[in-house]
């Protein structure tokens, strides 16, 4: 084994380690982590189309990625968002089904790690430890969906933008000065609009508000909040 297949491994083994899939697996990130294949993708690309079946699991490892329902009119929207050391799609995996909806690089450099579903299944029935973190996985899936319905039903266009703002802050934001924070987070405001089920204009009409109240400025790095405690609900 080289030494650059050494360093490849123990990258991988890392990630592994610190994600949400295997957190508390000690044996499990060195053990999966030969059968674990490296994806980058550029912002826009798709890491899987609805409909494709879903073999492997997956672990973002850098970037963001969103998952995107699509609608007979044509258009869609965004289900959920994801970051680094999260994994998507599990659901699917488990169900030996295929992928509900898209999941798109939501960033402009996303890297993810793709494992083949069929040695860590078969290792679930003898590893306790992977059992329960795979349901704490399922778990937080099925709490991101329930963090979704309630920034959908927070009222107006103008507190759902601020729930989800709030929402996004806390989950990747990062303080920065005087108590403002930074969500490095790039999203267009069509895509905000989607997040929120509100039209393009509306939701352009109250960022640019915030912006004129120096509430919010927008970044080449995403959003910053200048005073957060003013988006919480």
């Amino acid at each position: 084994m080289t030494s650059t297949t050494d360093e490849r491994l123990t990258g991988i083994v890392r990630t592994l380690r610190a994600s949400r899939l295997f957190e508390g697996v000690d044996a499990a990130p060195a053990t999966f982590a030969p059968c674990a294949i490296r994806h980058r993708f550029r912002r826009g690309e798709f890491i899987w189309h609805e409909g494709d079946p879903a073999t492997s699991f997956t672990v973002i490892a850098t970037g963001l990625v969103k998952i995107c329902q699509s609608h007979p009119d044509g258009d869609n929207a965004i289900v959920a968002l994801f970051g680094p050391r999260e994994n998507i799609g599990d659901v699917a995996v488990v169900s030996s089904g295929s992928y509900p909806a898209d999941a798109i690089a939501a960033t402009e450099a996303v890297e993810i790690l793709s494992i083949e579903k069929a040695p860590v299944l078969a290792a679930l029935g003898k590893d306790v430890a992977l059992a329960q973190a795979l349901n704490r996985s399922l778990v937080e899936h099925s709490r991101a969906l329930r963090e979704k319905i309630r920034i959908m039903t927070a009222g107006p266009v103008e507190q759902r933008l601020a729930a989800l703002l709030s929402h996004l802050a806390a989950r990747f934001g990062d303080e920065i000065d005087d108590g403002a924070v930074l969500i490095p987070v790039v999203l267009s405001r069509t895509d905000l609009a989607r997040l929120v089920g509100a039209r393009s204009e509306t939701t352009i009409r109250v960022m640019t508000r915030w912006q004129r109240a120096k509430l919010i400025s927008t970044t080449p790095e995403g959003f910053v909040l200048h005073d957060p405690s003013k988006f919480e609900g």
